[in-house]
């Protein structure tokens, strides 16, 4: 949210600011991280500033807890090594973000070690963590969607001492996985989270996620349900609540916005307002009209500190882009077009920045778990045979061999450097009499 980065603001606005003339070339490499709620699949994407990230971001953070449910489905089925309790899955840009296979190649492979790390060594936002052996994913950007790892996950099986690494360089590699008999079954499960948030006023949100979609419903204290949100493949604004500077409004006013509509829900009176996406973005600067080309991606929800009214905030699919902010008179029930931008680029972010800085639009609460942490990569070590590698089992004639070997090896050193001593004693000595003599 923007206001975590409180005390930053100004300083990231105006280096954004002054950047204006050279944004469409900025390439600064930034990472983010996300584990699954069981702390089961961990991944770490590597991308640029200039990005267009937030449809994949939003899309992974729903189908998180279904990678996390496939994966341990297979291993419970023996179709996986139990011994690779965890799912590792490190997905880089290479040159376009949609890149799959042009530019480098799937790995699928195991790993003795990894770790989840921060990467950015002035503001850690963890300690280490040390996952242990686990299979590893190693992908283009995109390629990180349920439906490709579904088609992976399969063919992790056939990774053994022999074959330690996959390599898939191209589509018809990767129609293998899915022609796999598990794929299929992999897209249309259900897996259902009956409480995916915290308890707010006396609500909470569920979630249900089927074939490809995310269903989030929300329920009373009691466990009934008392409705359910839009059926989306990705929720662009995840349903949120109104803040708790706003008691009035807190665990009342829940927000969200489908691929298509925002709607705002008044639970106290039972009914919602509806607000269309489907925005005309027309610029006259072709690089900016190419930014909102796939219209608004990502939306965020503000409520003004003193008035009854919420702020919709559309973004394009680059973070930071916005050019117009619709306002919801929550007396009144009416729409209005607070701001806008004709230029759309970073001009409008300025005033939108210093009303969340100064407190006067408080930004909601997110109803359901944010799975992102920004500034983090995974390490993992090559894979080395018999290393830490459970499958593989050392006997006890073979222990007590190992132990041999790394007595006898010293010992024959010893002897060697012993003799070789005595040599050169027995050389100097006999040089000595040969003098005597003479």
């Amino acid at each position: 949210m923007l206001g975590k980065h409180k005390g930053y603001g100004v300083f990231i606005l105006t280096v954004l600011l002054l950047s204006l003339p050279l944004q469409t070339e900025a390439t600064v490499p930034v990472s983010s991280g996300y584990k699954s709620p069981g702390e089961v699949v961990f991944i770490a994407m590597h991308y640029e500033d200039a990005s267009a990230i937030a449809p994949i971001q939003l899309k992974l953070e729903q189908d998180l807890f279904a990678l996390e449910h496939a994966f341990k489905t297979l291993q419970k089925e023996g179709k996986l090594d139990p011994d690779f309790p965890r799912l590792v899955i490190i997905a880089s840009k290479y040159y376009r973000l949609e890149n799959r296979f042009e530019t480098a190649p799937a790995e699928l492979s195991f790993t003795n070690s990894a770790t989840f790390v921060s990467n950015h060594p002035e503001s850690p936002q963890f300690e280490p963590k040390e996952l242990g052996p686990a299979y590893v994913i190693r992908i283009s950007t995109g390629l990180l969607n349920y439906r490709d790892l579904a088609a992976m996950m399969p063919l992790l099986g056939g990774l053994n001492n022999q074959a330690p690494r996959i390599m898939i360089n191209s589509e018809e590699g990767l129609a293998a996985g899915v022609r796999h008999p598990d794929f299929e079954r992999l897209l249309n499960f259900e897996v259902k989270v009956e409480e995916y948030g915290a308890a707010i006023g006396g609500y909470s949100i569920a979630a249900l996620w089927r074939a490809e979609e995310m269903l989030y419903s929300v329920m009373d204290k009691d466990g009934n349900k008392v409705l359910d949100l839009l059926p989306a493949g990705i929720y662009k604004g995840r349903p949120s609540w109104a803040p708790a500077l706003r008691p009035e409004f807190h665990g009342r006013i829940l927000a969200y916005a489908s691929e298509e509509q925002v709607k705002i829900h008044d639970l106290a009176k039972g009914h919602y307002h509806a607000l269309s996406l489907d925005f005309d973005f027309t610029f006259a600067d072709p690089t900016i009209h190419d930014i909102w080309r796939d219209g608004v991606q990502r939306v965020r929800f503000a409520m003004h500190a003193t008035e009854s009214k919420l702020y919709v905030l559309p973004f394009a699919a680059r973070e930071f882009y916005i050019s117009v902010v619709y306002s919801l008179d929550l007396d009144t029930g009416e729409w209005a077009r607070e701001l806008a931008s004709e230029l759309g680029d970073l001009t409008l972010l300025s005033e939108v920045w210093t009303n969340i800085e100064n407190r006067v639009w408080i930004e909601f609460v997110s109803a359901v778990p944010d799975r992102k942490i920004m500034n983090v990569d995974i390490l993992a070590e090559e894979w080395t045979e018999g290393q830490n590698f459970p499958a593989v089992s050392v006997n006890r004639n073979q222990t007590i061999l190992l132990w041999l070997s790394l007595l006898i090896i010293p010992g024959a050193m010893l002897i060697y450097l012993k003799l070789r001593k005595n040599i050169k004693l027995g050389g100097r000595d006999d040089e000595k009499t040969s003098v005597a003599n003479h």
